[in-house]
């Protein structure tokens, strides 16, 4: 094999220490790819929100990269928990379904005291007992 470079990823909010690329996972396909910067500081949840806001720190983002059929990568979201808080670390692990359809994210820190599937987000009685995130 002669391996090159095909690109040089970055996140679309760059900023100092948010360790971009802590985690990265890639399709089996090689067309989806997820990068993890856990220390990234928004405060907004879900898919896509305001990638400027900077007030709480350490909350954690996901990024997502497609692939096209020009060989150009391009990220398509901006993912970040449902209960974003400080020092939840969320996307220090990040991993991909073989077809990219799926992605899952650990928050090692994220401090809810619910057990099992889809419980109470925002009880915060247990530090840093950590949360799974499915996408």
């Amino acid at each position: 094999l002669n391996w090159s470079q095909q690109a040089y990823v970055k996140a679309s909010n760059t900023d100092a220490y948010d360790h971009f690329g802590i985690s990265v996972a890639l399709g089996s396909d090689g067309y989806t790819l997820a990068v993890g910067s856990m220390y990234e500081d928004s405060a907004v949840t879900g898919i896509n929100g305001d990638q400027t806001d900077n007030s709480i720190s350490a909350a954690g983002a996901v990024y997502l990269f497609v692939q096209d059929a020009g060989g150009n990568w391009s990220q398509v979201a901006y993912v970040k928990a449902s209960n974003t808080e400080a020092n939840d670390y969320f996307g220090r692990t990040v991993a991909l379904s073989s077809d990219g359809d799926v992605l899952a994210v650990g928050a090692y820190r994220e401090d809810s005291a619910s057990s099992g599937i889809n419980g109470n987000q925002s009880d915060n009685s247990a530090a840093d007992s950590g949360a799974v995130y499915l996408y």
